[in-house]
């Protein structure tokens, strides 16, 4: 008579396969996932980055007859660094819709970032990365001629 506890030669033969198939499917579902999930967190604090520069770059062209670029970077750096981004490319463009600086003028600024995706710039070398370009504006009324 067989041993009803011993179990027939194929059960036998597939035990301790689950922890091996767990493992295996672990790497091949859960590295792509969180990959996906840092991907796209990256993304939309550049996003949020890129809005809130556009944002600022305005009202600091708004209030100053002659807005400093300079400045503008400045507050741009802040931005990025405040959402965990840093040596982000970024470029400010302005534009008036009437004379820049007199009063009831508006004042548009342009905001353009590149954004590598994590990782990437380790396989392909910083400069020859593949990104994302992210834009953004706003426009600001001027309240008062030359800032005051």
């Amino acid at each position: 008579m067989t041993d009803p506890e011993a179990g027939s030669p194929n059960e036998r033969a597939d035990s301790g396969t689950a922890v091996i198939e767990f493992i295996f499917a672990s790497i091949v579902l859960l590295i792509p996932v969180v990959y996906l999930m840092l991907a796209i967190s990256q993304l939309q604090a550049a996003s949020y980055a890129t809005t809130t520069t556009a944002i600022s770059a305005s009202r600091i062209a708004a209030r100053d007859a002659d807005p400093s670029e300079h400045r503008a970077h400045q507050v741009a750096d802040m931005h990025f660094t405040d959402f965990g981004l840093t040596d982000v490319p970024v470029s400010i463009d302005y534009s008036c819709a009437g004379p820049c600086g007199q009063a009831g003028s508006l004042v548009t600024a342009r905001v353009e970032t590149k954004v590598s995706l994590p990782g990437i710039p380790l396989l392909f070398g910083a400069d020859n990365s593949p990104h994302i370009t992210l834009r953004a504006h706003h426009t600001d009324v001027v309240a008062t001629a030359g800032g005051q």
